[in-house]
């Protein structure tokens, strides 16, 4: 009996792994996880080449790593024994305060920094048009209050600084004090994701117009509709399932705009709404703003009177171009990321009186995908 008991955990061990091995094997591949927001790992390639070169065993611990069943237990296992032990971000995202999930400070590349904005300064000065600079802090600067006491030191106020000294024919505006003092007044930033709210996006549009001169709608022009259920990109990424869900808020003003949304050569879809509430069926909501990343998104309000703006930009301006929709007539989105035509042959072709320049912190210093604006 003795000798039994000694070998009791083994025997239980070798037992885990061969159910985990049959369910491995016997249950149907998962192509996508929702939680995590990805595609999975599917079968691994088993060619004489990639046996010999070690491609087969690569992609074999992918698939068993991306497949093995219990997964979303398991990664949320793993995050909170990190957390637990002291490692809080160890997935590169901080557990916080009032359930906050905040991205730490990437990695500071000064020369991706430089030279997307000597892009965008020397694009600017080729359309000889008006230009303007919007820098959308990090969650993590502007919610200082509730991050860990331990955490690294965030670049925002850095590369404002760094920004005014580069910046020739664009305007840099400045919204970091509006954004930070407006934390006091409503929820700025999502508490699962990286992108600022729809209030945090009402603070950025004043400031815009504000700057510009020019008059902005007033809060009570809206009709304000709220969403449960929104897990965020870093819901997805932290692996701590057990936070509360977000509320996506839906600020309404009653326009109805030809939006037209372009990827490539398919085929436009047009539509008379910003706002794609199929969305809301998914974990992820804020594509119900403007549909999510696209190449081109045109917005015509021929009742606006501002003019037509371009905007190169992230999909941090997804939901401000809710917004700035009532103040002008056409409104040109356009997403380097995906983008590969001439934009300087695009304004020749479109009435454009000013250009926005309009990114998230961290894309300004890890995307290097303005080297395709010309």
């Amino acid at each position: 009996m003795k000798t039994l008991y000694r070998f009791l955990p083994a025997l239980v061990f070798l037992i885990f792994l061969a159910v985990m091995a049959l369910l491995l094997l016997f249950s149907p591949v998962k192509e996508y996880s929702e939680n995590e927001k990805r595609y999975l790992a599917g079968y691994p390639e088993v060619t004489s080449e990639n046996v010999l070169s070690g491609e087969t065993q690569k992609q074999l611990e992918k698939f068993t790593a991306d497949q093995i069943p219990g997964r979303d237990f398991f990664v949320g296992i793993n995050a909170y024994w990190n957390l637990a032990t002291g490692r809080n971000a160890a997935q590169d995202i901080y557990y916080c305060d009032e359930d906050y999930l905040i991205n730490a400070p990437k990695k500071l590349d000064e020369k991706i920094f430089t030279d997307n904005l000597t892009r965008f300064d020397q694009f600017a000065a080729k359309l000889g048009l008006p230009a303007d600079l919007v820098m959308v802090p990090t969650t993590g600067y502007l919610m200082d209050d509730v991050l860990p006491a331990f955490h690294q030191e965030y670049h925002d106020d850095y590369l404002y600084d760094l920004a005014g000294g580069l910046l020739k024919n664009t305007r840099l505006v400045d919204v970091r004090d509006v954004l930070k003092e407006g934390t006091a007044d409503g929820q700025v930033c999502y508490r699962t994701d990286h992108h600022l709210t729809s209030f945090g996006n009402y603070l950025l549009y004043q400031a815009y117009q504000t700057a510009n001169g020019a008059s902005y709608l007033p809060k009570d022009a809206y009709q304000v509709t709220s969403y449960d259920g929104f897990y965020g990109t870093d819901w997805s990424g932290s692996g701590y399932w057990l936070v509360p869900p977000d509320t996506v808020e839906v600020w309404d003003a009653g326009l109805s705009p030809t939006v037209t949304l372009i990827d490539g050569g398919a085929e436009p879809k047009v539509s008379n709404d910003l706002f794609y509430l199929s969305h809301l069926e998914n974990l992820d909501k804020y594509p119900i703003f403007l549909d999510g990343n696209h190449s081109l998104v045109t917005i015509h309000n021929p009742e606006a009177t501002g003019g037509n703006l371009l905007v190169i930009r992230d999909s941090y301006a997804h939901c401000l171009s809710t917004f700035l929709a009532a103040d002008y007539q056409n409104i040109y989105l356009i997403d380097m990321r995906y983008y590969r035509q001439s934009v300087s042959q695009f304004v020749a072709e479109h009435p454009v009186d000013r250009v926005l320049f309009l990114y998230g912190m961290d894309n300004l210093i890890t995307d290097t995908n303005s080297v395709w604006l010309q």
